[in-house]
């Protein structure tokens, strides 16, 4: 038996006490897919997805359930990026299919390094595998220096014209992410990304104003998950 806080219902209440005292957005979904899947709390429309596809999975942390999901489901590459030392060392451990293709570097609005800071619980505990540009507690001296490049500039030294789908779970770097996705005109068809409005430092605007550029370059929500979170986007063709 699940426990409560996993529960659908528990998740959806605790998202709608969220909104009401403001501490998350007024979004729902904007179109209807017909067929969907899910890999955990992400979700896709498998309608033009084959072993031919281009998937790019930014942010790796320690869970791949995405990236082996959509392996397993379609045959095709995934693309993973992760620039932080943890992870890096993490997966270099574990036994991957050949499918599974990791970049050390993470995707940023420039092609830079860049320093990230990690993240800190409610209990005040670091983590190892989770690191943001957002600085949040006492984490100054525990800050990392990782290489970032533009997606555009990773797409074209992979000879990768266009991508089927783009999931992004960076902690709070998906707003310059998105802002230059949509000024750089990437052709892209699925945007997953997981918001962080829920950062003290960041705030339920600058979700709504992503939100706003995506739709204005011609995406639409068509999933939000239960905690609100995570949210897929699909070009309108």
């Amino acid at each position: 038996m699940p426990r409560l806080k996993d529960t659908t219902t528990f998740k959806k209440t605790k998202r709608f006490i969220k909104q009401l005292i403001g501490e998350d957005v007024r979004i729902k979904p904007q179109i209807k897919r017909a067929n969907t899947i899910r890999f955990g709390d992400w979700c896709l429309d498998p309608e033009n997805i084959n072993e031919n596809s281009i998937i790019y999975s930014l942010g790796v942390g320690e869970d791949v359930e995405f990236d082996l999901g959509i392996i397993e489901k379609f045959g095709t590459k995934v693309h993973a990026f992760d620039p932080t030392p943890n992870t890096i060392e993490w997966l270099t451990n574990q036994d991957y299919p050949e499918q599974f293709i990791f970049h050390p570097y993470g995707i940023a609005s420039k092609n830079e390094t860049m320093k990230l800071f990690p993240r800190v619980n409610k209990r005040g505990k670091k983590s190892n595998a989770m690191f943001s540009v957002v600085e949040e507690g006492d984490v100054k001296n525990d800050a990392v220096e990782v290489q970032m490049k533009k997606l555009q500039t990773v797409m074209n030294e992979l000879g990768h014209q266009k991508i089927d789908v783009l999931k992004m779970d960076i902690e709070a770097s998906e707003y310059s992410v998105i802002a230059d996705v949509v000024n750089s005109k990437v052709e892209i068809d699925q945007i997953l990304v997981e918001f962080h409005h829920r950062f003290k430092s960041v705030g339920n605007e600058m979700t709504i104003e992503a939100v706003n550029m995506l739709n204005k370059a011609g995406y639409k929500i068509f999933f939000i998950s239960d905690l609100g979170r995570e949210y897929s986007f699909i070009k309108n063709h």
